[in-house]
């Protein structure tokens, strides 16, 4: 799927040396991490046509398996958090060079045209990169009834430590209990996101207090200066009918 969108940070010296640290560090790793980008697109269905908007989706996904894609699209629709209401997609477990060998994205953009946008919103497209040393999770956990997204906004220059912190914080929060993948902007947004699959409602209190650990950790590291801003949480219920895998029927 072919979405355009991308906003930038602000910031002074700070902001400078964080990036190219994360810059560094990110270069230094390509070719030995393929399979870590991921897409996403946040669609705000218009008034009264979310019917429209799931039938039309289906449809352009039919126009994917037309074509053999083998991208593989998840679907959710967000059911708590600011953007309640809402439906999310995205594709993950990519090397970069595969966004330059996308099926058709003329046809794709045209397609996505006369079925989606008519029926919503753009609200936000996006392209993260996971961090495998901080993340545990495949694919198989990404179609759990229910997925939190949780989103970290940082003070502009900040991520390299960041990252740092939740290194130090994962190997005492309980790494091994719970499945998670922590991923790093890269266009469209400047927030980090990490991502806690659940099967039932239930196990959103074991990942509040996951969550609340890593927390812990940065306000402790970063009492002087603190690094995070904001952060928010959403919930996403899986959608296996609007949702493409390829080489199987639609459902």
């Amino acid at each position: 799927m072919n979405y355009p969108g991308s906003r930038s940070w602000k910031g002074g010296m700070r902001w400078g040396i964080g990036i190219l640290v994360m810059m560094l560090a990110r270069f230094g790793a390509v070719g030995q991490q393929a399979g870590s980008v991921a897409r996403m697109v946040i669609w705000q269905p218009k008034p009264g046509m979310v019917r429209d908007f799931e039938e039309g989706y289906k449809r352009h996904l039919e126009w994917h398996r037309g074509k053999n894609d083998s991208f593989r699209w998840y679907g959710w629709n967000i059911v708590s958090g600011d953007c309640v209401g809402s439906f999310a997609d995205g594709t993950f477990f990519h090397g970069w060079s595969d966004f330059d060998h996308a099926v058709a994205p003329a046809e794709d953009s045209a397609n996505n045209a006369l079925n989606v946008e008519p029926y919503a919103d753009v609200r936000a497209s996006m392209i993260f990169e996971m961090i495998p040393s901080l993340s545990r999770l495949d694919d198989r956990n990404l179609t759990t009834p229910l997925l939190g997204f949780y989103y970290f906004s940082l003070s502009p220059g900040s991520g390299a430590e960041f990252e740092s912190i939740f290194a130090a914080a994962f190997r005492n929060a309980g790494i091994d209990t719970i499945e998670h993948a922590v991923f790093r902007p890269v266009n469209g947004t400047t927030e980090y996101m990490l991502l806690l699959p659940a099967q039932k409602t239930s196990e959103f209190g074991v990942q509040a207090a996951f969550v609340a650990k890593l927390l812990d950790s940065v306000r402790q590291k970063t009492q002087a200066v603190p690094i995070l801003e904001r952060l928010r949480v959403e919930t996403g219920r899986y959608r296996d009918d609007l949702s493409y895998v390829p080489g199987q029927a639609a459902k």
